[in-house]
């Protein structure tokens, strides 16, 4: 293959790269800030999409330091989270992408904010869990970025420099330096976001771009 991505894991982000689901979850956390810290519609989404990619709870830290109202507002917003995380649809060519990648042998992972439980539970109900070599969530020391790069390579024996991440966020981009490469995924987020912030690397517009530019690694046993 000529100038592509030789790899043997893909780690996925969640929100926005697999399934369609950050106007929801952009929906809830700008409604959720507006009540709790009485500022304005367009305050509250510029401060949600500042710090899309990392659990609310982090989100509303980083925006409000230190508030006693951070508690009330992040239990509010996972309340509302999970009465209809299970209704966010995949995007259209999301099982069809995964499938090809399986086909091609490399292992995929998915990488979320959302509690471990319920994002097992969303593929489950899916009866999708066999596309996946893991499926990672968040809990307290354990988050999306490097605990979850770090995980896969030590748990599942891949070295990081034959992994690759793909996000949706800026925040995404932030947590794939240093450890693996990086593909950008256009939503939220635009190609010249990205370039902005440094990323030099791909960036797409729908998953199905996705295999026909990877290839496996192929490792050759003396």
């Amino acid at each position: 293959m000529n100038g592509g991505i030789q790899c043997s894991a893909i780690i996925f982000d969640f929100d926005g790269t697999l399934a369609n689901s950050m106007p929801f979850l952009e929906r809830i956390g700008v409604r959720v800030m507006i009540k709790y810290y009485d500022i304005t519609r367009h305050e509250a989404t510029e401060r949600y999409r500042a710090t899309t990619g990392l659990p609310f709870e982090q989100q509303v830290e980083m925006n409000f330091p230190g508030d006693p109202r951070n508690r009330p507002a992040v239990e509010e917003f996972e309340k509302l989270k999970i009465e209809k995380i299970y209704d966010q649809e995949l995007f259209p060519d999301t099982v069809r992408t995964l499938t090809e990648l399986r086909e091609k042998h490399i292992d995929i992972f998915v990488s979320s904010s959302t509690f471990q439980a319920t994002i097992e539970e969303y593929f489950d109900r899916r009866n999708l869990r066999p596309l996946f070599r893991d499926i990672l969530g968040y809990r307290p020391g354990f988050e999306k970025g490097v605990d979850h790069f770090l995980y896969v390579r030590d748990r599942h024996g891949i070295p990081l420099d034959e992994v690759v991440f793909i996000g949706d966020s800026l925040k995404d981009f932030e947590r794939a330096k240093g450890y693996c490469r990086f593909i950008a995924m256009e939503g939220m987020f635009s190609e010249e976001d990205f370039r902005r912030m440094g990323h030099k690397g791909i960036v797409i517009r729908e998953l199905s771009a996705i295999p026909p530019i990877v290839e496996p690694i192929l490792h050759t046993h003396a």
